[in-house]
């Protein structure tokens, strides 16, 4: 009797003792955060197809979050948007963490294990999936995996296995890259800067075994090891396209040097040009500006400095083209007093009359702003045109050529003298925005001159 009391007194003692710890950890599991975005996500682009899965209802954190609990650690410098990284195109804007077996305690986020139903809803030939890792193990070993659900019920398993499909994102100079994975992106934070280190993002690419079923939804899946994978993005790629392989736009003939006699009146985009009128910039053999003159030249009346160019994004852009374009370019310098702004400018392809491409947004030094809308036939028209079309409306055609494509369709080729009048003449305009509305028809910007 004596022995069973002991007994029945050490068991409550052990039961509540049990208890004790129980309550501990949920206590301090209690105090773990839920991991959401601590800035704004963008929102989707215009230019964002099916085949670029929406991971909107699913990311844990912002580009700009410095989301593993380091002050500096972050994805800032990572373009947001619409963009091509190894030849896939991609709707970049935030991220999903998964967890690790330290990850909860080294982050003071309550991290999933897995982020399970995330919608697809599309068929394709191939999967690219935009990710990273955090914190490193051993070769070849699976840190995770993707499941793709498809519509009949069939799962499919893909591995994530370290130094193989993924690396952690954090990397050194001679640090080992995947064997079968691409890099897709590299930059840098504070962070990481401070430390020595460069950051990296990885595409990862999966032949689909099923490319006639439609795949309904994902499962994205942590093996809690010492490595807590990240997923960017999603682009499932169409069984039938008109491009292999994508990219962003780029600088393919050389940019002339300013002229010395430019004055600040001819603004110097230098620095903002993405591509060089001799180029095929819609990736169509002949389709350039190679006959336009270039340097300090006067069309209209007015001078201006043509020696590169901007081109932004269209609905259609990529699609027709297989290039990224920006959908803004912001900040251009000016630190000028003026009457009038003149915008040297036309688009690709057309959209209805009066229909909004985008516009300028104009700094002043004061903190106001005022926008100068870019309207299809008004002050803008696409850059093909034939012989007999009209002029816009609310503008000036202030030149006209022909390169090999618009000769043999028949066409030829043309740029517009956007001229707005200022409604603060006294006021210095400090900086213009190039914004696109993202419609049919895409806009290009040569050059911008401040009449004093």
């Amino acid at each position: 009797m004596e022995i069973s009391n002991v007994i029945l007194t050490w068991v409550t003692k052990i039961a509540i003792t049990d208890c004790l710890i129980i309550l501990v950890t949920l206590s301090s599991c209690s105090n773990l955060k839920e991991p959401e975005p601590q800035h704004p996500i963008p929102n989707r682009s215009k230019q964002a197809n099916h085949d670029m899965v929406d991971l909107s209802e699913y990311y844990t954190a912002s580009l700009d979050d410095d989301w593993l609990g380091k002050e500096g650690l972050n994805l800032a410098s990572l373009p947001k948007g619409v963009h091509a990284f190894a030849q896939a195109a991609f709707d970049v804007r935030g991220l999903i963490q998964l967890g690790s077996r330290t990850a909860k305690k080294e982050t003071g986020l309550n991290l999933s294990r897995d982020i399970k139903g995330i919608k697809i809803q599309y068929k394709g030939s191939k999967i690219h999936f935009l990710h990273g890792t955090s914190g490193s193990t051993r070769e070849d070993k699976k840190i995770g995996m993707y499941v793709l659900n498809y519509k009949n019920g069939q799962t499919v398993s893909i591995p994530i296995l370290y130094q193989r499909n993924i690396e952690d994102w954090q990397v050194k100079q001679g640090d080992p890259v995947p064997t079968d994975a691409d890099i897709a992106w590299t930059g840098e934070s504070t962070a990481s800067k401070e430390q020595g280190y460069k950051i990296q993002l990885y595409k990862y690419t999966v032949n689909n075994p099923y490319p006639d079923l439609e795949i309904q939804t994902m499962d994205f899946i942590s093996e809690m090891t010492e490595s807590a994978p990240f997923l960017v993005a999603i682009t499932i790629e169409p069984n039938q396209h008109d491009y292999e392989s994508f990219r962003n736009v780029r600088i393919d003939n050389s940019i002339i040097p300013r002229s010395p006699e430019a004055g600040p009146d001819l603004v110097d985009l230098s620095e903002y040009f993405n591509t060089s009128p001799d180029d095929d910039w819609f990736n169509h053999a002949g389709h350039d500006l190679q006959d336009l003159p270039k340097g300090i030249q006067e069309l209209g009346g007015v001078k201006f400095d043509i020696r590169g160019m901007i081109v932004l994004a269209g609905t259609q852009s990529m699609a027709v083209t297989g290039v990224a374009f920006p959908e803004a370019v912001n900040g251009i310098k000016v630190n000028l007093k003026g009457r009038k702004l003149h915008f040297l400018q036309a688009c690709g392809w057309s959209a209805e009359a009066g229909a909004k491409l985008g516009e300028y947004v104009i700094h002043y030094s004061d903190g106001q702003t005022k926008s100068a809308p870019i309207l299809y036939q008004n002050n803008i028209m696409d850059w093909w045109v034939r012989p007999e079309d009209n002029p816009p409306t609310e503008a000036e055609e202030v030149w006209r050529g022909q390169n090999p494509s618009t000769r043999n369709a028949g066409f030829e080729t043309h740029l517009i003298n956007y001229t707005w009048k200022n409604p603060l003449p006294d006021v210095e305009i400090t900086a213009i925005d190039f914004v696109s509305d993202v419609i049919a028809a895409a806009p290009f910007l040569l050059a911008i001159t401040v009449e004093q």
